[in-house]
């Protein structure tokens, strides 16, 4: 999967999980999946088949790799979401080549925020590695919104 695919899928799941955040009821058991694209919702449930969406099979296997952790259930990632409980606001996903992105996040400028719901997007987007997060200046988001991978 090339970045420009990559993007398009990460965008998708996560502008569905902040849609679905503003409309949740935070004080309920579960929140609503509706709008959560199915080959996300299967592979936060360990049930997608292998074959069927290689690169979320092989994201979530990465993910389990090298952070050691189990993949996270749909619930409990849908509720990291919560407006009142997330340090920090979606700002942009950039390409910075053929086969990276940035991930852009503004943290009210705190250095270290709770985030590991980016990374389990991140991989089981497809994600072959996740690095961060690192702290970056507002010059350096503009410059690869100027200066786009080709």
């Amino acid at each position: 999967m090339d970045a420009v695919d990559y993007v398009a899928r990460f965008r998708a799941v996560l502008s569905a999980a902040i849609r679905t955040a503003n409309q949740a009821d935070f004080d309920s058991e579960t929140i609503s999946e509706a709008l959560i694209p199915d080959w996300f919702a299967e592979v936060t449930r360990g049930s997608i088949v292998v074959g069927r969406d290689d690169a979320a099979s092989s994201g979530s296997q990465q993910y389990v790799s090298r952070r050691g952790e189990e993949p996270w259930e749909l619930q409990d990632w849908l509720f990291c979401f919560d407006p009142q409980l997330r340090g920090w606001a979606w700002w942009d996903l950039t390409q910075l080549s053929h086969s990276a992105v940035l991930l852009w996040v503004d943290s009210s400028g705190e250095p270290a925020f709770p985030c590991e719901e980016f990374r389990w997007l991140a991989y089981a987007c497809g994600a072959k590695n996740v690095d961060g997060p690192v702290v970056r200046r507002l010059s350096e988001w503009w410059q690869s919104r100027q200066d786009p991978a080709t």
